[in-house]
């Protein structure tokens, strides 16, 4: 069976944006993840041919391949399918299953295989050797929490490789989200030659109860009461790094986001903030001197919301 178009796979158009191949990816990862459609063959299926379509389309020198050749390009001559190129190979295997590694493309190997090896003097008129052939790349599904996530953690697991089970641990590093891929040189298949593929971690972050992430800042919502929202207050709120007390001052409207510099998620040398977001609670029970004191306010401290929206 003729394989799909990769970019038909992914949802989207040819000439379709970096960043819109990556959310692309994410939205699909959400949806097609073992984890999440468990003892789905059918899922499983599609999320490895996700999988293999984003791998291609999210490197541009594969990419380019792709455009140009189709699915002859990553995957090694366009006439005779067998795997050539001389760079390392890319990995698009899925759960240790057989099938063959996408490997760079050099331009002198279509010429090779049209017209065979160059012969005569010189480096570049001699045939090159065959770099050995490297085993299987393996894929494994883990779930982290959103702490997890954002800190990184080290996990151990058990592989299968080549038949044997093998226990190691590996580290996450801080800032993963769903879809993210953290590799693992050498922990893949063996192949007959003795070399390794290696091992891929495929990422999904479960949701939080409270947090949300925007890139590295992590959002809370603080429900506060009217009267802490007109007077002013303190409140201590959670973040990933323990306890903050934080001070709303007043007049704060719902909506207003208060910042709390550094206490977001992780990556690298980078590390976001966190925003906590105002969700302002009135009360709902007043009987009539509630009314008339808010009644006397309201005519002493009059106040549009909706003066500067020109409707």
């Amino acid at each position: 069976m003729a394989k799909r178009d990769y970019y038909e796979i992914l949802g989207v158009k040819k000439g379709a944006s970096d960043d819109e191949i990556k959310k692309a990816h994410r939205k699909l990862v959400r949806q097609y993840h073992p984890d999440v459609n468990k003892n789905s063959s059918a899922a499983t299926e599609k999320f490895k041919e996700i999988q293999e379509a984003y791998d291609v389309l999210s490197e541009p020198d594969q990419r380019r391949k792709y455009d140009q050749f189709g699915h002859a390009g990553p995957h090694g001559d366009p006439f005779s399918g067998q795997p050539r190129g001389r760079g390392q190979p890319h990995a698009h295997q899925s759960w240790g299953s057989g099938g063959v590694s996408v490997e760079d493309f050099e331009f002198g190997d279509l010429f090779e295989s049209m017209f065979g090896a160059r012969q005569g003097g010189g480096p570049r008129g001699r045939s090159q050797p065959a770099e050995p052939q490297r085993g299987n790349d393996i894929e494994y599904p883990v779930t982290l929490s959103f702490e997890d996530a954002a800190r990184g953690r080290t996990l151990p697991l058990q592989i299968r490789v080549g038949g044997k089970v093998e226990s190691i641990e590996i580290k996450i590093p801080a800032g993963v989200n769903t879809g993210s891929r953290v590799r693992i040189k050498g922990k893949g298949d063996r192949s007959a030659h003795g070399h390794h593929g290696d091992l891929f971690i495929i990422v999904t972050v479960q949701q939080h109860p409270y947090y949300r992430r925007e890139g590295l800042d992590v959002l809370l919502d603080l429900p506060i009461s009217l009267y802490e929202a007109i007077l002013g207050t303190k409140v201590t709120v959670p973040t990933l790094d323990g306890p903050v007390t934080l001070t709303i001052p007043p007049g704060t409207s719902s909506g207003a986001k208060l910042r709390i510099k550094s206490r977001g998620i992780e990556r690298g040398s980078e590390k976001g903030d966190q925003h906590v977001v105002m969700k302002v609670v009135v009360p709902k029970e007043l009987d009539d001197e509630d009314r008339a004191a808010i009644e006397r306010l309201q005519e002493k401290r009059p106040l549009n919301p909706r003066a500067d929206l020109n409707w």
